[in-house]
């Protein structure tokens, strides 16, 4: 069973981008040429790093093609009620607020504000309500209190 990776639609984007960008690269690659292989007991070490370089992007184009297609794009929810992906969540930890944005895997960036629904609070939060309490422990215990959930198409 292949795995579907959820991206808000400039997500999307951004890995069809990559892709067509890497496609290129390999396709310039390729076609200037292929460095020689020295027939000595010494393999040439442009070769070698020839080689290496084309492997790595192919993996690299390989792994956004799956991607691509396997995406599943994130829509508001029905029930805008519950915490979901794509949801804008305020909460409540020790006193302070805070908010996060819950996005799949691909697109969290804590830094921004979003997590994935893979991580350990994002998936304490998942169809939660505003007022419920999760508490996430990993070293140390927190408890987060929902204060507001919104979706991009409410804000």
């Amino acid at each position: 069973m292949t795995k579907k990776h959820y991206l808000t639609e400039e997500g999307l984007e951004k890995v069809k981008n990559e892709l067509k960008e890497l496609i290129q690269e390999k396709k310039k690659k390729t076609k200037d040429g292929v460095p020689e292989v020295l027939h000595s007991e010494d393999l040439n070490p442009e070769y070698l790093d020839f080689r290496q370089d084309l492997h790595l992007l192919e993996r690299r184009i390989m792994k956004l093609d799956e991607v691509v297609k396997n995406a599943e794009i994130i829509k508001s929810p029905e029930n805008k009620r519950k915490v979901e992906l794509g949801a804008r969540v305020i909460i409540e930890a020790d006193g302070q607020e805070d908010q996060f944005t819950i996005v799949g895997s691909l697109e969290a960036d804590p830094a921004e504000g979003k997590i994935s629904n893979e991580s350990l609070v994002g998936r304490k939060l998942m169809g939660k309500k505003v007022g419920d309490k999760v508490t996430a422990a990993s070293k140390v215990e927190t408890v987060y209190e929902i204060k507001k959930i919104e979706y991009q198409d409410e804000v």
